[in-house]
């Protein structure tokens, strides 16, 4: 046996949709790990592997376990080798962009800091060109195995979820390179190629695909629009047409949330349209109050309040009075109450509820 202790539940993976908390400082924590690398080697749980455990050019999944050397001695998580993961870096380019806009374009040190930022984002955005995108049509494609945040879900080729997180990195990338003065025109070319296979690949007519296995097409995500709701949150287009992005939420409103458990416990991960819960893996059987939370955000950002605060108000009175869970808010919780990773930090989503409805009156 491989010996193996939980990490932290703080890992970097679930900063991103806390961001509207804590906003003014994930960044530099992050920042300060791009180009670290490790090279000491761990085991594999997964797959058993050999891996290294820090790698160049690559966020870390979280910084260290507490009884150890945190901050020293990165990646206590070794389930998977995080450098092969999708979403890291993706939502770090984003963050980036949506640190500096929203708090350092405003100081004193804004073209300091934005030089800083593009430095670390043009590795990580030619790398996931060069290593990920292997049709080059402009889209990243996931290897078939658990390589993102649901660590235990996996995803082939082109996905709903992280196909959505490249185009929101491409455009955030884009974003500061323009106010940068930096040239952008090839990227921007990558863009709109990464648009176009997105939709021809995923979208059915009524949402987005989970990702390009035809045994996967019946599933509907409830967080298939993560990387276009982080770009709302900054209020940047999304060149996708606003009737698929309400298609899309309607779809998941409808089934994850309406069809699971009467519509009294948040958005189920995944939900087929055969009208049952996706069974493929334990996460998809899972309601993640802060995927709920930031869906309730998005639905709002497009003018869906009723939906939106029917989705929250199911998880919410689901933790606060089914299963009395008050101020250990759970990553994860399903219908019969059980739940695991009290005190998560994605929760903090739930700000991103405030922050859309605080757009309305500035």
């Amino acid at each position: 046996m491989v010996p193996y202790k939980p990490c932290s539940p703080k890992t970097i993976s679930t900063i991103f949709e806390t961001i509207a908390s804590i906003v003014q400082i994930v960044d530099a924590l992050q920042t300060d790990q791009v180009d670290r690398v490790d090279k000491s080697t761990a085991t594999s749980l997964a797959d058993g592997d050999a891996m290294l455990i820090k790698g160049g050019d690559r966020i870390p999944h979280d910084m260290g376990h507490p009884m150890a050397d945190p901050w020293i001695h990165t990646n206590a998580y070794i389930l998977h080798d995080t450098s092969c993961w999708k979403d890291l870096n993706l939502k770090f380019v984003i963050s980036c962009y949506r640190d500096w806009k929203m708090i350092a374009s405003k100081t004193a040190h804004s073209e300091r800091i934005l030089e800083f930022f593009l430095a670390k984002c043009s590795k990580i955005v030619q790398d996931a060109l060069n290593t990920w995108d292997k049709d080059k049509d402009g889209m990243i494609e996931n290897d078939g195995f658990a390589d993102q945040t649901y660590d235990v879900w996996k995803m082939t080729g082109t996905s709903a979820y992280c196909g959505s997180l490249w185009i929101g990195a491409l455009t955030s990338y884009i974003e500061m390179c323009k106010q940068a003065g930096a040239p952008s025109e090839e990227h921007q070319e990558k863009l709109n190629e990464a648009y176009a296979a997105y939709i021809k690949k995923l979208w059915n007519g009524k949402f987005f695909k989970f990702d390009e296995l035809s045994e996967n097409s019946r599933i509907v995500m409830a967080d298939q629009l993560c990387g276009f709701w982080a770009l709302k949150t900054m209020d940047e287009q999304v060149k996708i047409e606003d009737d698929m992005i309400k298609s899309a939420l309607d779809t998941i409103f409808k089934y994850n949330v309406q069809m699971h458990d009467n519509g009294k416990c948040g958005a189920v991960n995944g939900f087929l349209t055969s009208e049952s819960v996706d069974g493929s893996s334990i996460q998809s059987e899972e309601v993640w109050a802060g995927i709920t939370y930031a869906l309730s955000a998005m639905m709002i950002e497009k003018g869906m309040d009723e939906q939106a605060f029917k989705t929250s108000e199911g998880l919410f009175n689901t933790i606060w009075t089914r299963y009395p869970l008050q101020y250990q808010t759970p990553e994860a919780i399903t219908s019969d109450g059980m739940y695991r990773a009290l005190g998560y930090m994605r929760p903090l989503s739930i700000w991103a509820i405030q922050h859309a409805l605080d757009k309305r009156t500035k």
